[in-house]
């Protein structure tokens, strides 16, 4: 299920230090199923932590946080991610992951790129640059092909920091 939110938005000058920190930093994934740069931040003590991590509990409250990592994702023409769910994949890599779901935010303007629309269940993330969007572990999702210009967001795993009761 999509839900965005717009209590909190990541500033201009956020996206922008994004893009000039990380830029250097992303590496090439290609497979059947996608084809884009990518690079995962796993310093919890990063600034890009903190920033995720208000961002979360001024969106969603102070109950919920940011887990294990952020992501940088640049499409660029050509690039694409096909219908995919994150929640068992990342589990398989890290089986001590708490339960969770996944977050992003837009970090392109609509006018910088063609094509590159973000779908969760085959329906278009209503689009946003600074807007907070989430999805649940399970949710097929994805990126159409960008056919001019470049899309850049980051993801992140959520969590809430309340145990469910037995």
């Amino acid at each position: 299920m999509i839900h965005t939110f717009d209590n909190f938005l990541l500033t201009d000058s956020y996206s922008n230090k994004i893009k000039l920190e990380y830029d250097e930093k992303l590496k090439l994934i290609e497979s059947k199923i996608r084809k884009q740069k990518n690079y995962h931040i796993l310093d919890t003590s990063s600034w890009i932590h903190r920033c995720v991590n208000e961002l979360i509990s001024k969106n969603l409250g102070s109950g919920y946080y940011l887990v294990e990592r952020v992501t940088v994702l640049k499409y660029e023409i050509g690039d694409f991610f096909l219908n995919h769910t994150d929640g068992p994949a990342n589990t398989k890599r890290n089986p001590s992951l708490p339960n969770h779901f996944y977050g992003g935010v837009e970090l392109s303007e609509r006018n910088e790129y063609e094509g590159g629309e973000f779908f969760i269940n085959d329906k278009i993330v209503d689009f946003k640059k600074g807007r907070m969007f989430t999805h649940g572990f399970s949710d097929l999702h994805g990126v159409n092909m960008v056919t001019s210009g470049t899309r850049w967001t980051i993801h992140f795993l959520i969590n809430n920091k309340q145990t469910p009761l037995i």
